[in-house]
């Protein structure tokens, strides 16, 4: 049975539809990244499940509890924003302890679990500071921690880290996750990151255009996209059209075999798949190098074959020309179908 359950959730402001028809599950314990671009409504699913929205539509419940009429500071679920918003005149103890303080739990009581929070966090000893004497990063742990204090049966996390710098970030990361193995607490993060979803979720829920598109393990969901909504998103080597002629697949390229439905119009493939000038490889296709950079680890290059543009990551420290004409090879085992 699902902890958490988001039934036919529909959302509308102004006559614009949000969200559409939006069925989620969550096992308690788990870990889910709402993935998707600017404008697909996933802070409104946020606000919809902490009570802050009401929906249009559809049906909440947690531990099968109905939350639809249930007020915000009722439901056990907390909201952490994009933006800290920590008290400037309280100490980081007292913002960390204020929700306890108004539940009125005893001060000493309190006083622990701020030292105990403090330490997940790994801020220890900072209780007597003030917000303006934090990092943003240090001011988003304390946020955490705050968060936390309350014992929420769901941690909503609504792009904590899309303001931090890179190297924060990365550390905020490892932070989150691990309070994750630690406390087992059932979490939501959205962000439109890709490999932040990768890095802290064992699953992710793709949000497009207010409606779920995908929801899949996180390394599947990159791996093989099952749509071309999420294949777009997600961005593969290349999407190619065509149709099925027995178990052939038949397009612009040329030919594919690989494990395709009888109805299939569409494959991809991932781009570090795709070989570029392995002669022992048949059938090849010859592409033209039109663009190129440099990733870190492997060069990227985009390239013209007849109409379809390809996408190939290489390892490789010396690049490719552009204007070079190579060889390309697609290998079968590595070629998926996409559904419409």
């Amino acid at each position: 049975m699902s902890y958490l359950q988001l039934d036919q959730l529909t959302k509308s402001y102004a006559k614009q539809t949000i969200l559409q028809n939006i069925n989620l599950q969550l096992n308690q314990g788990e870990f889910l990244a709402l993935l998707g671009p600017s404008g697909s409504g996933k802070s409104t699913m946020l606000k919809l499940l902490a009570g802050i929205e009401t929906p249009d539509a559809g049906e909440i419940r947690l531990a099968k509890r109905v939350l639809n009429q249930v007020p915000a500071h009722q439901r056990e679920i907390v909201l952490l924003f994009q933006q800290p918003y920590l008290f400037p005149f309280l100490s980081v103890a007292e913002n960390i302890g204020f929700g306890l303080k108004a539940r009125k739990v005893a001060s000493q009581q309190i006083k622990q679990k701020v030292a105990e929070l403090l330490d997940l966090v790994e801020l220890s000893g900072m209780q007597q500071r003030k917000p303006q004497q934090l990092s943003g990063g240090q001011q988003q742990r304390i946020a955490l921690a705050r968060a936390l204090a309350v014992q929420p049966k769901v941690l909503l996390l609504d792009e904590p880290l899309s303001s931090l710098d890179p190297e924060i970030r990365v550390s905020l990361q490892g932070v989150i996750a691990r309070l994750h193995r630690e406390l087992q607490m059932t979490t939501i993060i959205v962000t439109h990151d890709l490999s932040e979803a990768l890095a802290l979720a064992e699953r992710t829920a793709l949000l497009i255009n207010g409606s779920l598109v995908a929801d899949l393990p996180s390394i599947a969901l990159f791996e093989r996209p099952p749509n071309r909504a999420a294949a777009q998103f997600v961005g593969v080597g290349a999407i190619i059209a065509g149709h099925m002629h027995g178990t052939t697949f038949e397009s612009q390229l040329g030919q594919f075999n690989g494990n395709f439905g009888p109805n299939t119009l569409h494959v991809a493939i991932r781009p570090e798949h795709i070989q570029i000038n392995n002669a022992a490889s048949q059938p090849n296709i010859s592409a033209q190098i039109i663009e190129r950079r440099y990733l870190g680890e492997r060069w990227e290059y985009r390239l013209q074959a007849a109409e379809q543009l390809i996408i190939v990551r290489e390892v490789g420290q010396t690049p490719r020309d552009i204007g070079q004409t190579v060889d390309l090879h697609f290998p079968p085992q590595q070629l998926f179908a996409l559904a419409d």
